[in-house]
């Protein structure tokens, strides 16, 4: 299962964790490729990362987008789990700043190749009831950190279409797998908060809503 990075501002991670956070952000922005590759390798996860209380949303995938990388070097962050569907904070994704700059040789490799393809207004839909959901599940624990929700179309990309978001204050979170992408897509949502007893539930979201399948485990 992979995991989705949703902290949206500092003093949540430990002093280490943000260290290297910041470090892959910076390095991917000046464009030092030696610098994330060698972070990336030694930590796959940071293939996705987003600055933490930054505002583009941009990860080293959108940076090598933008400075034009060579080929290799988007390879290499492809190859290390980059996510080619994630969307920046204006909606905007790897391959479109490079269409939109004419980083012509790179679109081959950042155009999207679902595993699980599902429609544009599903993924949309599913998304707009999935936030709802966790907004209203991180309200009833008190959550008040500041967050970056999941995107829906990352897991049509993924081989296991798993996502794990763990919440800040929520001693817990929410597990997200896209389900029946060919036929009726659906997203089935567990979510709970480990100190509070029988507070586990789970939903099933599709495009037309969000419905609570089981609860109290």
């Amino acid at each position: 299962m992979a995991d989705w990075n949703g902290v949206a501002e500092r003093g949540h991670f430990h002093e280490h964790v943000q260290t290297a956070l910041d470090q892959t952000s910076d390095a991917a922005y000046r464009g030092d490729w030696p610098a994330v590759l060698a972070a990336v390798a030694k930590s796959p996860d940071l293939a996705n990362t987003r600055r933490t209380g930054g505002r583009s949303g941009w990860t080293p995938l959108h940076q090598a987008a933008w400075h034009g990388a060579p080929p290799p070097v988007v390879q290499q962050l492809l190859d290390a789990g980059a996510w080619r569907t994630l969307r920046a904070t204006d909606g905007e994704r790897p391959v479109d700043i490079a269409a939109r700059l004419g980083r012509d040789t790179l679109l081959p490799l950042l155009e999207p190749a679902p595993l699980h393809p599902v429609g544009e207004r599903d993924l949309r839909a599913m998304q707009h009831f999935l936030h709802a959901l966790i907004r209203v599940r991180t309200e009833d624990y008190g959550v008040k950190a500041a967050l970056t929700l999941p995107q829906v179309g990352v897991l049509t990309e993924l081989p296991d279409p798993k996502l794990d978001f763990t919440v800040p204050g929520m001693y817990g979170g929410f597990g997200i797998h896209l389900e029946q992408p060919a036929t009726a897509p659906r997203l089935k949502v567990t979510s709970h908060c480990r100190v509070v007893g029988c507070s586990g539930q789970t939903h099933h979201v599709t495009a037309d809503g969000c419905t609570l399948i089981e609860s109290g485990w």
